[in-house]
């Protein structure tokens, strides 16, 4: 049996936790109709672009200042207050998608003020904003793919200690990702897997996207390079122009990691969901020549092996919800003791650090149609959440 510990010592033991200094590439020839914008591949370049300069972030302006307040702030947010947040990024999303259907002109001012406002919030660690990543329906598939891929990717830029500023670029970038997709959704969303000319029609649509993103005024040319380039791979194999490692820009780079978690994680059209520990396994393995080593160690570092919100079962049989990560061992998160050994509900829950409780460790997760099989009981009067 593949243990995920290995696979971390083995794949990730020598990944740096700072963007590297790329080599400045030319990447393959334009295709025609493409933005006619220059690429931010060098850190000598700067024709006024604010984007994914190649470089080790450094402590800017306001920086250091949202990094002590990451580490030192209890703030609690309420349930609610986060649900409202993150429909609210659902909302506007179809009204994006909406817009580009009829070709109205966006505006992106309320789509950066609801940026800002994630940033603010998961600087502020909204643990409850990050269970929401989990918790959508198969029928709101693209709105709110869109919505969590943005949340999740802020989150790994707040790993990679970016400032401000660029967590909002970052932000956007992921809100755009998957902009194209509304030329070819109703491919996208056959209950089937597509044949070989359905699937390269939907290889296309990073270059829809591109396109469209081009007619915004005022769009940074930094988004429009990420959104061409989420679905290209480091090993060359991906789409739609094969480019390779330093050849595909951070942004890109970065949500493509997020994207790939986001999409194995939760229900698509033609398969199920994979829990969140088998998702991270299946990258660390069989995709790891595809994506970047050390956003991938950002990623895991940031959600943890065990997602907040989370069901696991104990090595004592006590069932817990995880309320928290360890970002340093993501296998050994702070978890709520909800029932007992004998699955029996405690009278009142008991929160256990598995990173100082080392004769403890999770033997399993558990998803919420096993909890109430396993306890035939349900939390608060409705299903485990």
């Amino acid at each position: 049996m593949v243990r995920i510990s290995d696979i971390l010592k083995k794949k990730l033991k020598d990944a740096p936790l700072k963007p590297p200094v790329e080599p400045e590439a030319s990447g393959p020839t334009p295709v025609e109709d493409e933005p006619s914008v220059k690429k931010p591949f060098s850190q000598g370049e700067s024709a006024g672009i604010t984007g994914p300069q190649v470089k080790k972030p450094s402590l800017e302006e306001g920086q250091q200042e949202m990094q002590i307040a990451r580490v030192i702030s209890e703030a609690q947010f309420h349930k609610k207050e986060s649900q409202n947040l993150y429909f609210e990024g659902v909302e506007l999303t179809k009204l994006v998608i909406d817009k580009i259907r009829h070709r109205e002109a966006i505006d992106l001012g309320p789509v950066k003020e609801w940026i800002t406002k994630i940033v603010d919030r998961l600087v502020l660690k909204d643990i409850e904003l990050l269970a929401l990543f989990y918790e959508y329906t198969p029928e709101h598939f693209l709105l709110s793919h869109i919505t969590n891929v943005t949340i999740m990717s802020i989150e790994v830029g707040l790993g990679l200690g970016y400032n401000k500023s660029r967590l909002n670029e970052l932000g956007l970038a992921a809100f755009m990702h998957d902009i194209g997709m509304i030329k070819v959704e109703e491919l996208a969303l056959k209950p089937r897997a597509l044949s070989i000319e359905e699937f390269n029609m939907i290889k296309e649509h990073p270059l829809y996207g591109a396109q469209i993103l081009s007619q915004i005024k005022d769009i940074p040319h930094a988004v429009i390079f990420a959104v061409k380039e989420e679905h290209e791979r480091i090993n060359g194999k991906g789409y739609p122009l094969g480019m390779k490692n330093g050849e595909i820009t951070e942004y890109a780079r970065i949500i493509a990691t997020v994207d790939v978690y986001e999409s194995l994680t939760h229900d698509r059209p033609h398969r199920k969901k994979i829990a969140p520990h088998e998702a991270t396994k299946e990258m660390l393995s069989s995709l790891s020549s595809a994506l970047d080593a050390q956003f991938l160690k950002i990623l895991i570092n940031q959600v943890g092996i065990y997602p907040i919100g989370s069901w696991v079962e104990l090595n004592t049989r006590e069932i817990g919800k995880v309320i928290n990560i360890n970002e340093d061992l993501p296998m050994r998160p702070v978890v709520s003791i909800i029932f007992d050994n004998s699955r029996a509900r405690l009278s009142e829950p008991r929160v256990v650090n598995l990173a100082k409780q080392f004769n403890l460790f999770v033997k399993k997760p558990l998803s919420d149609e096993e909890v109430i099989r396993e306890t035939h009981k349900e939390v608060g009067g409705e299903k485990p959440k």
